[in-house]
């Protein structure tokens, strides 16, 4: 702020400035939500229901294993709005046991259920455990995490490549079968007489003849030609259209939602 001050009987001219601080942004804390839902994980005082998951110990003799059962209290209201096929175990139990998870992997999986992240170590270390499970009861978020956490770890060779995409054709994981068809059509020469194609699922031909199509001509394409996009983008562009419930779908079912979306609208 400046002031002009004239003193007539000087012949002078005082030019008075001063600065004002810029006020100080108020702190607001964040919504609490998130961190109330997670203050409830485990939390066996507040829970209606529990998972007791099957573990297999051995004995000092190293001879025998001892099955145990470790309890996770949950909130049936959480799991039916989260989670509605783990919330479908108890029906009208209250106790439910797991045995097709490791105790590890369930505590990972119901932690992110409860609104928390999974570590990057823990999710790379146990990602096809934790991608088998979430498949399993339809976590699709943690799905694609551990999926993603996965293909960031792994690297495709002529010896796994075809292990890796059947497990992905089995699993509907988009984006590790891109990653081996893009090993296929970068390595052709390598893949020759290395690869038995017996077990190659007809129904991926497509897949393959896209990466190889992609490869030849590039990733660059207009962007409402989905035909060669990568899953990422495909997924991402689901997601900003409000069609993310259709993000675990496959490549062409993808497709499709996009297309039937660009239509409606």
């Amino acid at each position: 702020e400046s002031q002009n001050i004239i003193d007539e009987a000087l012949g002078s001219l005082t030019i008075v400035v001063s600065m004002k601080d810029p006020p100080t942004a108020a702190f607001v804390p964040k919504n609490p939500f998130q961190d109330m839902m997670q203050n409830k994980f485990l939390d066996e005082e507040s829970s209606d229901v529990c998972f007791e998951v099957s573990t297999v110990e051995a004995n000092e003799d190293n001879t025998n294993r001892a099955r145990s059962l470790i309890p996770f209290h949950a909130h049936r209201l959480i799991l039916d709005i989260c989670a509605p096929m783990l919330a479908e175990l108890f029906g009208e139990s209250a106790v439910v046991t797991v045995n097709d998870i490791k105790p590890d992997v369930f505590h990972q999986l119901l932690w992110y259920v409860y609104g928390g992240t999974v570590p990057e170590t823990p999710l790379k270390e146990y990602a096809k455990d934790i991608i088998d499970a979430a498949d399993k009861y339809s976590i699709v978020n943690l799905k694609l995490e551990a999926e993603a956490a996965y293909v960031e770890s792994t690297t495709i060779t002529a010896g796994n490549a075809m292990d890796n995409l059947l497990y992905a054709d089995a699993k509907n994981l988009d984006v590790l079968k891109e990653a081996v068809m893009d090993f296929l059509a970068a390595h052709g020469g390598e893949v020759i007489g290395n690869v038995s194609f017996v077990q190659f699922p007809p129904q991926l031909v497509s897949d393959l003849l896209v990466a190889t199509t992609r490869r030849n001509e590039g990733d660059s394409g207009r962007d409402d030609d989905f035909t060669t996009m990568r899953v990422s983008e495909l997924r991402s562009k689901l997601h900003e259209k409000g069609l993310g419930m259709n993000v675990d779908g496959s490549r062409e079912a993808m497709i499709e939602a996009l297309r039937s979306g660009a239509a409606a609208s």
